[in-house]
């Protein structure tokens, strides 16, 4: 692995004046939607570059836990953080987790490597995929939010403006992907994705349990389109444990832009 490890002092400042300059969304146990080191269409090649910063001046272990599309290689890593400090790699998916492809990423502070997850922690994470834009010598990229665990709690979600750029006259021009992430550690979830109207038109896709996968809606689509993701999964072992977003890639540049899916629906 060959991350770039932020000295100490970089933090200092920070450290100094707690409760004020530290940054935002701190927490223990955060979830990272969309990661991968993949190729893409059109000649790109899609990197996650992710940061993680520990706020606290004393040294924590860290745990990786990759969620792979549909769950056929999952896979768990440990590092440490020095106190008051960060690591920050453009090639996370490959380097620090050594694998390749699609996915989602658990990063969850613990007491130890053999430990439990430790709730006294402060990690900063932040996440973006980026790509070499065809044709120049120039990248493109699009950031992810990241989301506190203990925060999710999905029966339904709605997706909006997910269509093509500011104007219908070039919707053809971008595609749409929307990702499902099924964070129940026991059950499978079914999921339909569908735009509701004029007519319904859906995908159903089955989760293994801790895993992730990306379905096309294509291009097209309006600016204004609402994108429906629901769990279809019988009432017995449903879970509202899960989490859906959207990418959408200019088809031309590799521009892209993503949002997260918010809970219930507009209709």
């Amino acid at each position: 692995m060959k991350p770039l490890a932020f000295a100490a002092v970089l933090l200092a400042a920070t450290t100094s004046f707690a409760g004020v300059s530290q940054p935002l969304g701190s927490h223990f146990q955060v979830l990272i939607p969309g990661a991968g080191s993949t190729a893409g269409a059109n000649n790109t090649f899609f990197r996650s570059d992710i940061t993680i910063v520990n706020l606290l001046p004393r040294n924590q272990v860290v745990r990786l836990q990759w969620l792979s599309q549909n769950g056929t290689s999952n896979l768990v890593r440990f590092i440490e953080i020095p106190a008051s400090s960060g690591l920050r790699s453009a090639d996370f998916v490959a380097e620090a987790l050594g694998t390749t492809g699609l996915g989602a990423i658990i990063v969850s502070a613990m007491t130890g490597s053999t430990g439990s997850v430790d709730p006294t922690a402060q990690l900063y994470v932040s996440a973006r995929i980026w790509t070499p834009q065809p044709g120049t010598a120039g990248t493109t990229s699009q950031s992810f939010p990241v989301i506190p665990t203990n925060t999710i709690d999905t029966p339904r979600a709605a997706l909006f403006a997910v269509g093509g750029g500011p104007s219908p006259d070039n919707s053809d021009n971008y595609r749409v992907n929307v990702g499902v992430v099924n964070l129940d550690p026991v059950n499978s979830q079914t999921f339909t994705v569908f735009i509701p109207t004029p007519t319904p038109v859906g995908q159903t896709v089955t989760l293994p349990p801790m895993s992730m996968t990306q379905v096309t809606v294509g291009s097209g689509n309006a600016p204004s389109t609402q994108v429906i993701v629901q769990n279809d999964t019988p009432s017995g072992t449903r879970s509202n444990n899960w989490i859906t977003y959207q990418s959408t890639v200019d088809n031309i540049t590799g521009d892209a832009w993503s949002e997260l899916g918010v809970p219930g629906s507009a209709q």
